[in-house]
């Protein structure tokens, strides 16, 4: 790409959600975009400066391979040619992510149970092929890879997570199936930034697109005192947290880690799309994280920024999406015009 992107999550699926305690038993009727929202969400797009938007899609699309992995309501085929193509008018292009994180493959269904199987390979496979024809030869595809650890599935009724050479294993397979198609592999930044030596020592800084994630302030002046909200007091008085005497939010171990490791990390050469979210309620991370990297990244290392929302594509969450839009359209503006 000539130009940065600037890009937007959007679900098409909802079953990689972990608070979904077992896919097997899943019984949700439809999927979580509304149609007239989908509408909303590409007009507002554009008004916002957006190129890229990443759909979540997983069993909210139909397979050939494997159809009785789509839910009910999941685009055809066809739809989803008619979308990406549609997008395109727009000057939107449609990305497909498949999260194959562990804690977040409930949308596998019954295949998530045979994780690091032979049946569980071939599945991968087929599925990352066929998304890469569906969407038109895409440049990249989202595989996901965050939070596989005991942490994130210890309230599962089916508890599963790979670790150690295991987990190196798989990556590994789904990073070259993508590759095999043609496309480059964009996943989160756990995999690096939990484990950046064997990260390093397993994959070469051009292998695939991460992703960073963090969602509230940069700035100290911004930063966020844990007493501005009932949630955050319950939080950081429970736990492994009430002995650590946190008075922001920003002190929280997770974004301290985040902001050691995120630039000198860079020194590696890897190639980063930072995602910003108002799902924290912060109004200042996307502005804080656009001047962060612009001002302290190689800027030929920030393919661009993704903002996510995490929320479902409903117009009771709309909010949410205007909050998006509009942090990201004026972070770009000031921090990146005519970029």
């Amino acid at each position: 790409m000539d130009k940065k992107m600037w890009a937007l999550l959007v679900h098409l699926s909802e079953r990689n959600w972990y608070s979904l305690s077992d896919g097997i038993k899943y019984t949700g009727e439809g999927l979580p975009l509304d149609e007239d929202f989908w509408e909303y969400i590409l007009q507002e797009s554009v008004k916002a400066g957006i190129n890229t938007i990443v759909l979540d899609a997983e069993d909210g699309i139909q397979y050939l391979s494997h159809p009785e992995i789509a839910a009910e309501g999941a685009w055809t085929r066809k739809r989803v040619s008619d979308e990406v193509k549609r997008c395109r008018e727009f000057g939107i292009t449609l990305i497909p992510k498949l999260n194959f994180a562990a804690t977040h493959s409930f949308w596998l269904g019954e295949y998530r149970r045979m994780t690091s199987t032979n049946v569980y390979y071939n599945v991968c496979r087929d599925l990352i092929k066929e998304v890469y024809e569906m969407f038109d030869s895409p440049e990249y595809i989202h595989i996901g890879m965050d939070e596989e650890s005991a942490q994130y599935c210890a309230h599962h009724d089916y508890v599963m997570y790979r670790q150690g050479e295991l987990y190196w294993h798989d990556l590994r397979f789904l990073m070259d199936c993508v590759h095999s198609t043609g496309a480059k592999p964009w996943l989160w930044s756990n995999p690096l930034f939990e484990h950046p030596e064997e990260y390093r020592e397993r994959f070469d800084a051009d292998e695939a697109v991460l992703s960073p994630y963090y969602y509230n302030a940069f700035r100290r002046e911004h930063w966020t005192p844990i007493e501005s909200r009932q949630e955050y007091v319950t939080y950081y008085n429970e736990g492994k947290y009430a002995e650590m005497g946190i008075k922001f939010v920003e002190e929280d171990p997770f974004l301290v880690d985040f902001r050691e490791k995120a630039i000198p990390l860079m020194d590696n050469g890897y190639k980063y799309i930072p995602c910003a979210s108002v799902f924290n309620r912060c109004d200042w991370n996307t502005h804080d994280l656009l001047e962060y990297f612009k001002e302290n990244a190689p800027d030929e290392q920030i393919i661009g920024y993704i903002t996510a929302p995490w929320f479902f594509g409903e117009w009771c969450k709309k909010e949410y999406f205007d909050e998006s839009f509009k942090f990201l359209k004026e972070a770009k503006e000031k921090f990146y015009k005519n970029v």
